[in-house]
């Protein structure tokens, strides 16, 4: 049933690859100007462009009643990015407003980075997808490695190394360093065979990253930079704590009180694997990557690579399904730092995140070419009301039962 599930979704990224495919043809013909000034009249036009503006109402109307500090959101059709909305304020305390160029924390997104990394990576033949850990191991973490060495970059990007789900996420909320876990990691015995089960990690997975790292000499920041970041045009986009910090044009994280939010420190914890969540963007960097992961970038993200990274690879367990909040949700799946959703028999791609205080998502619907990405500041319930809204809005009112 997953083999089908799978053969129907290539179907899709297919659908994708003839966008794609006509687009550098067009650009060969001198005429992908003509082509992209097309696209942007017709999101421009009624009744999308009716569509858009009753949503961002509804959003902007949540995001108001909820209290939720600050936002910042962009949809992009068919490879345009049809808005760029803000809202609020970078930190309660100070009152500066969010800008389209205010950087957040983009929590668990990176993982869908770190795939599309890994993806490029292999698609160069630096790296391949069924490569063991041990290949890529310095000798001075041969203990680390133990009982891990066979487990695979596949195994580690799709949450499937057989360890129990979360291992050792607590001690990164304690505040234990990275190289610490890992000496820990022997210790830990294995509840599935490697590749059978979805449990999902943060330590585990930024194992995935090591091995880009390893493979390639240079850095997780280096390698997004030079893989995605630079040639997408994500000027703002960056990797670690340091970075954040140091922007004078960032959001600051908030907790919930009793009545409203307050501003809290930045953490530095989970920046401990910037393979799983260590990476920071602005929305206009957002849009940038939805455009990308969608199918629009080909000469960054080709349909060769965006097939192996967004092809469900393994199912999500029914009880751990994230998002409670779509209706008629059929089946989950894992692929390379990414969630598929099957959804009234249609495809939705995506991931959520949270941490320190930021909340955020992303999705796409590749049979109408359609998605969004949501940036938040403090811990919320909008965003995840928001985006299947989306969806159910344009089903409504675009595309008809």
């Amino acid at each position: 049933m997953l083999s089908k599930r799978i053969a129907v979704f290539g179907v899709l990224l297919g659908v994708m690859s003839l966008f794609m495919s006509v687009d550098t043809m067009v650009a060969e013909d001198g005429g992908m100007v003509v082509r992209s000034v097309e696209k942007r009249v017709a999101v421009a036009k009624e009744p999308f462009q009716s569509f858009l503006n009753g949503y961002e109402k509804v959003l902007r109307q949540q995001l108001e009643q909820e209290g939720v500090p600050g936002a910042a959101w962009a949809v992009v059709k068919e490879g345009v990015v049809a808005t760029i909305g803000t809202h609020g304020v970078k930190s309660a305390e100070v009152g500066d407003a969010v800008l389209p160029s205010t950087l957040f924390r983009i929590a668990s997104l990176s993982k869908g980075v770190t795939g599309a990394i890994a993806g490029r990576l292999v698609d160069a033949g630096l790296i391949d997808w069924s490569a063991p850990y041990c290949a890529y191991t310095p000798q001075k973490a041969v203990g680390v490695a133990e009982g891990l060495e066979n487990l695979e970059l596949q195994h580690f990007l799709t949450h499937t190394t057989g360890m129990p789900r979360h291992t050792y996420s607590n001690l990164l909320n304690m505040g234990r360093s990275y190289s610490n876990i890992l000496g820990l990691l022997p210790l830990v015995k294995r509840v599935h065979p490697p590749g059978s089960y979805h449990n999902y990690q943060n330590v585990l997975f930024n194992l995935g990253a090591d091995m880009l790292r390893q493979s390639t000499g240079q850095t997780f920041s280096a390698l997004a930079g030079e893989w995605l970041f630079e040639p997408l045009g994500m000027y703002r986009a960056s990797v670690g704590y340091a970075a954040f910090v140091e922007d004078g044009d960032k959001a600051m994280p908030h907790r919930r009180l009793a009545e409203g939010y307050a501003p809290t420190a930045v953490e530095p914890n989970f920046y401990e694997v910037p393979g799983a969540a260590g990476v920071n963007a602005s929305i206009r960097d957002m849009a940038k990557w939805l455009v990308a992961v969608s199918g629009h970038r080909p000469d960054v993200l080709p349909e060769r690579v965006l097939s192996d990274v967004l092809c469900p690879a393994i199912p999500i367990p029914a009880a751990r399904i994230m998002h409670r909040n779509w209706a008629g949700l059929q089946a989950g799946y894992y692929a390379m730092g990414w969630r598929v959703f099957e959804i009234d028999n249609q495809w939705i791609v995506g991931h959520s995140g949270y941490v320190n205080g930021f909340r955020a998502e992303i999705a796409f619907l590749p049979e109408e070419d359609i998605g969004i990405v949501l940036l938040t500041n403090a811990p919320n319930q909008t965003v995840g009301n928001a985006v299947p809204y989306l969806f159910d809005l344009y089903k409504e009112q675009i595309t008809g039962p």
